[in-house]
């Protein structure tokens, strides 16, 4: 009998915490105005596509992938909504024809118009982790524009093992002639290389991005909740968009539609890059309040 009142205690005592953690995460998303970084955030990632979408064409066409722009896309396609992935094939297809003159702008000033995102996310999460820290500005710079290449190198990895994906299971419907098992598994294993690479990215941005000593960074359960939600938005936008709003946009925005479309998305996938963030700063915060207590309650050390 006691061992369960102690049980039950605990699993209140948890579901309590859980509540309270919950609780105090929505205070700081109003106090911090995080609708407000993200909209912001946006703005930097629409103003980084197009160079990166030069960037991205202009390395695919050295990889030995056939189809390299098909592929990106396919690996981009688990994590992002249909509709924004035909976009950014039109951009894509667009963009092909003339990566040359537009890398002849320069692929260090390209380079760094495609960090310009990760600059508003660092800004982002320093906003959320209430940090004080202030980088030099060269830092902040070398910081973004080595993040862009990060990304860029896992998006890469995310395309050639896609590549690879069919003969790989060609290969091992000759080992095991269970061809209609590999055929099943087959998208499985290629959503999970992209959620991999989004996690991936999340994660190294927390580790690297926040102006915060490494001791005090916890980054894996807001990694993992942020590619989560994010998973979870572009499924949902991708359903409301095909089921319900595809016809209101076009109605509405006319032309515009697919942009507006495109910007929705991004914001949505800013918000769950905070709401990650904010998860881990509470998570932190909370850590260090148990870690005072446990100390308060102590009893004091006597000299001998």
């Amino acid at each position: 009998m006691e061992n369960r009142s102690g049980e039950r205690l605990k699993d209140a005592s948890a579901t309590k915490g859980i509540i309270t953690n919950v609780r105090e995460i929505w205070r700081d998303i109003e106090k911090r105005n995080l609708p407000l970084a993200a909209a912001g955030i946006t703005y930097y990632l629409l103003l980084s596509v197009f160079p990166a979408l030069t960037l991205l064409s202009a390395v695919l066409s050295y990889l030995p992938v056939q189809n390299g722009i098909r592929e990106a896309t396919s690996v981009l396609g688990y994590v992002i909504p249909p509709q924004v992935k035909t976009l950014i094939e039109e951009l894509l297809t667009r963009v092909t024809p003339h990566r040359a003159a537009l890398l002849s702008f320069g692929l260090v000033t390209t380079l760094w118009l495609a960090s310009i995102a990760f600059k508003g996310l660092i800004l982002g999460l320093d906003m959320v982790h209430g940090s004080n820290m202030q980088r030099p500005l060269w830092v902040s710079r070398i910081l973004a524009l080595a993040l862009t290449i990060a990304v860029g190198v896992l998006l890469l990895i995310g395309v050639i093992l896609t590549s690879i994906g069919p003969g790989l299971w060609a290969h091992f419907s000759k080992l095991m002639p269970i061809e209609p098992l590999w055929l099943r598994l087959g998208p499985y294993l290629q959503w999970l290389v992209s959620a991999l690479v989004l996690f991936t990215a999340i994660e190294l941005l927390y580790v690297l991005g926040p102006s915060l000593p490494v001791s005090k960074r916890l980054t894996i359960p807001g990694a993992a909740a942020a590619t989560v939600i994010w998973l979870v938005l572009a499924w949902g936008l991708g359903f409301y968009f095909h089921h319900f709003g595809e016809l209101k946009f076009v109605r509405f925005f006319g032309f515009l539609a697919a942009p507006a479309a495109f910007m929705i998305w991004l914001y949505c996938s800013a918000t769950a890059v905070l709401l990650g963030a904010e998860i881990n700063s509470r998570l932190r915060t909370a850590k260090e309040l148990r870690l005072l207590a446990i100390d308060a309650t102590a009893p004091p050390l006597r000299n001998q």
